[in-house]
């Protein structure tokens, strides 16, 4: 595909479905969040264990009050462990519900790409004008742009690109939008720009 304006090399407006966020989410939290909330259970599990174990074999000199209370913190702990990604989803998801319906526009450029969200119209009199004189509006987007660096990921998926800065702040394109074409010149090009970084979990 040829370059458009700019050094432009896509561009492409789409929408992202409720559960496919959702499922971009999870993947996201398997892959970042649930290693360190399993390490940390398995952990205090095993403290929980030991004290359970001194508490029925250790003999009338244990201070079984003091166990008692350090396997109950213990539970408690991996309960929150446990609860505490799904908080974090249900309250995300709760939020994508209120922009279900915004769309959003990718632009990918030789050295960095642009995602923003597609902002309505500022008033009725702008698009009065605009129809008058038979100008198209100016679309307004609100829009964040990312440089391909060592922190930038994109993690190709089979319905999604999940594209992130330093897992501080993730990014779903849905591949439905896009061409057979322009989805290859996608995984040409972050494959060039990113090399390790961009990797492909098609099966």
């Amino acid at each position: 595909m040829e370059e458009t304006r700019d050094g432009m090399l896509l561009e492409k407006q789409y929408k992202i479905p409720f559960e496919m966020f959702r499922s971009a989410f999870i993947v996201f939290q398997k892959r970042f969040v649930y290693p360190r909330t399993y390490l940390i259970m398995a952990v205090l599990a095993i403290v929980a264990v030991v004290y359970t174990i001194c508490v029925v074999y250790g003999g009338e000199n244990v201070n079984r009050t003091l166990y008692f209370m350090i396997i109950l913190f213990c539970l408690i702990m991996i309960f929150f462990q446990w609860f505490t990604p799904l908080k974090a989803r249900r309250t995300l998801m709760e939020g994508v519900k209120e922009i279900e319906e915004d769309a959003y526009k990718l632009r990918i450029f030789p050295e960095y790409l642009e995602i923003g969200t597609i902002l309505p119209p500022e008033g009725e009199d702008t698009a009065d004008a605009d129809a008058l004189f038979d100008d198209a509006p100016e679309e307004n987007i609100s829009g964040t742009r990312i440089h391909y660096n060592k922190g930038m990921h994109v993690d190709e998926y089979k319905e999604f690109f999940l594209i992130y800065q330093q897992r501080s702040m993730i990014y779903v394109v849905p591949k439905s939008a896009f061409s057979e074409e322009e989805l290859e010149v996608m995984r040409v090009h972050f494959g060039k720009r990113l090399d390790k970084n961009f990797k492909s979990h098609l099966k």
